[in-house]
């Protein structure tokens, strides 16, 4: 049963990495119009990043309420592998942007605070949303194989 398991995770690795390419291949493509908006900035990477996460992270809702209770083998990978990659999208994407523009950015449960020239914002985490639900499919996994 380990080595089930151990195959079933390797692959969700090898979709994750797969998923990220193609989604940040993708990225190039965001509507942006920055030389018009903010000329003393290059946007175009923490743009594309986040279109790059957004196409990841409407891929898994709209899969994951699909196909959510299935048992076949590759959809459950895909599952798990769009939340894993939208999670890494989405946390590089808010590197990003603490290095572009230095906000103060505090990680809270389910929550960025985000605070930039004196305004607050409180942002909810999809990432972590994401992450608790590959835990929680990773934990029913093992409590099912054991």
């Amino acid at each position: 049963m380990a080595e089930k398991l151990t195959t079933y995770y390797s692959y969700v690795l090898g979709l994750t990495i797969v998923l990220i390419i193609i989604a940040l291949a993708l990225a190039p493509f965001a509507p942006i119009d920055e030389p018009t908006i903010f000329p003393g900035y290059n946007l175009q990477i923490p743009v594309g990043m986040s279109f790059a996460g957004f196409i990841l992270l409407i891929t898994f809702i709209i899969v994951a309420i699909l196909f959510w209770g299935t048992k076949n083998f590759f959809i459950n990978a895909l599952i798990d592998a769009l939340s894993l990659s939208f999670s890494i999208i989405n946390y590089i994407n808010f590197y990003l942007i603490s290095v572009i523009w230095k906000p103060a950015i505090i990680l809270l449960p389910l929550f960025f605070l985000i605070k930039y020239n004196g305004i607050s914002t409180l942002t909810l985490d999809f990432g972590q949303i994401a992450l608790i639900i590959f835990f929680y499919r990773l934990y029913r996994n093992l409590k099912a194989r054991n």
